[in-house]
């Protein structure tokens, strides 16, 4: 198995996906998290109340929140994207059959991919947080402000609330990838469920209670309520898309640990006993 993943990590650092990947995430967060809001903070009428809360939660205090409330729907697309690349790749250049030939099994080789993957998805949050910081205390130094930072257990629990997410994303990604042997219909299966059926079926549950069970169940549920759970904005109080509290903290963690490990093993079972031409 250590041959296996050191096999893959070395196959990750030759493709340019996990970079493309990353860099797009990282432009996003300080893009969209930090640069559009203080644009919209600065054109501002001084006499507008939301001009404060705005800003507030641009300012190094806030900063790991506010980069962490980007995950459940900008986040979880772009790893879900990440996963999808990771095991459908194999598929679109045809080198499962060279891959699978030189050692070990089918099995340790897509779980070798997978603990790869979070290592990639791992890195990408760190990076991300950094940005977010960098970002953030430019604003301070523009605007005056003192940088007044979170403590470490906020940090870390942000930093480990964006690896979960990003992993059960990029979980689902790599099942798909599998499941439709390619990138193509992985993508478009994976995108039109986050982007389409989740927010249709988060909408009719406020207005059919009966399909509340199913909502909390959701990947974009539970990672929403996650990021809400640490402090970020929700949705219906004018903060982000996608952050909710639908759920507590640990019973988001316990649906995302679950998309982790049923998605695994359905890959697994898959590339077990399927062909993998």
């Amino acid at each position: 198995m250590i041959n296996a993943v050191a096999a893959e990590a070395l196959l990750m650092r030759k493709r340019l996906a996990p970079v493309i990947v990353g860099a797009t995430w990282v432009l996003m967060v300080v893009g969209f998290a930090f640069a559009v809001p203080y644009i919209v903070y600065s054109v501002l009428d001084p006499a507008d109340a939301s001009r404060a809360e705005l800003l507030r939660i641009l300012l190094p205090a806030a900063f790991a929140s506010t980069s962490l409330s980007s995950y459940p729907l900008f986040g979880g697309a772009i790893m879900l994207i990440l996963g999808v690349l990771v095991t459908g790749s194999e598929y679109r250049w045809r080198t499962w059959t060279a891959r699978l030939s030189q050692g070990p099994g089918r099995v340790q080789v897509l779980l070798a991919k997978l603990v790869i993957g979070v290592m990639v998805t791992t890195v990408i949050a760190v990076v991300a947080a950094l940005a977010a910081a960098v970002a953030s205390a430019v604003i301070a130094a523009v605007e005056g402000r003192p940088a007044d930072w979170p403590s470490v257990t906020s940090l870390l629990g942000s930093l480990g609330a964006a690896v979960l997410i990003s992993a059960a994303w990029m979980s689902v990604g790599a099942a798909l990838g599998v499941i439709f042997r390619g990138t193509t219909v992985a993508l478009a299966v994976g995108l039109l469920w986050t982007l389409g059926l989740e927010n249709a079926l988060s909408g009719l549950a406020g207005v059919i209670p009966a399909i509340e069970p199913v909502r909390n169940i959701l990947l974009g549920s539970a990672s929403g309520s996650l990021v809400g759970s640490l402090g970020a904005p929700t949705q219906g109080d004018g903060g982000t898309p996608g952050v909710v509290d639908y759920l507590s903290a640990p019973a988001a963690c316990l649906v995302l640990v679950a998309y982790l490990v049923v998605t695994t093993t359905a890959a697994a079972v898959l590339i077990h006993r399927r062909d993998i031409t």
